[in-house]
């Protein structure tokens, strides 16, 4: 697919001006890296962050806490509504090889999307991430700027009780989809951290509904999943 775009690392804080602009939570890491962002000709029209993830068990939760360092999360991404179809997973998999480069360490990249905005990582599946279950519901907050925050900040745990000091109105958030990606630099490498990975791609996926892990011979949904719906379906006849 031809795409007369460009693709370009661009200064922390043109990334954050842009997706305070025009993300639907209006925030970001406070120091995302790398950002960049897609060009047509002199407007930049989209921006993809990178950034550490905020809890250390969603670091750890890839490789281990020994090897929390070499995961990073694609935190936002954000393109205007003026371009074709698939521009988003093309845009990913340039920033994805542009990462490998800027930063070799990295050796897999989790994502997550927001259900609660319609979001299923429709994008992410395009470009070959591996779906692996869902995050559990929370509650997020408002600010009084408008933008949704996340309940850990700079590394603190924030409660209703501090929420409220600051006057952030609480929200309910679904569960949210997650994402993995590796970034080996050969194939004998790939085969290297899949193994080291804690979630068995090769041999288990993932409920669809619940995001609970089953067998690869399983369908899309767990028994358990099947059961409710069918539950639901008779209810509703």
């Amino acid at each position: 697919m031809e795409m007369n775009y460009e693709v370009k690392r661009i200064p922390c804080k043109a990334a954050k001006e842009y997706i305070i602009k025009n993300h639907y939570s209006h925030g970001c890491h406070n120091a995302p890296s790398p950002c960049y962002g897609l060009f047509d000709k002199d407007d930049l029209i989209g921006v993809l962050m990178f950034a550490t993830p905020c809890s250390e068990n969603v670091r750890a939760s890839v490789f281990g806490g020994e090897n929390k360092d070499k995961v990073i999360e694609l935190h936002r991404l954000h393109i205007l509504d003026i371009t074709p179809k698939n521009t988003e997973s093309w845009f990913i998999a340039r920033c994805l090889k542009m990462l490998k480069s800027d930063k070799p360490q990295i050796k897999a990249v989790i994502s997550f999307s927001d259900t609660t905005q319609g979001h299923n990582g429709t994008i992410y599946q395009a470009t070959n991430f591996y779906y692996i279950g869902k995050t559990t519901p929370c509650t997020f907050y408002i600010d009084q700027t408008g933008r949704l925050r996340h309940p850990r900040q700079n590394g603190i745990n924030i409660t209703k009780e501090i929420a409220e000091g600051y006057g952030w109105k609480p929200v309910k958030r679904m569960s949210k989809n997650r994402y993995l990606i590796f970034l080996p630099s050969s194939k004998s490498e790939k085969r290297k951290l899949i193994r080291m990975c804690k979630y068995d791609v090769l041999n288990k996926k993932w409920c669809s509904e619940c995001g609970k892990e089953m067998n690869k011979e399983s369908g899309t949904i767990c028994e358990q999943c099947k059961r409710k719906i069918e539950a639901e379906a008779n209810h509703e006849l």
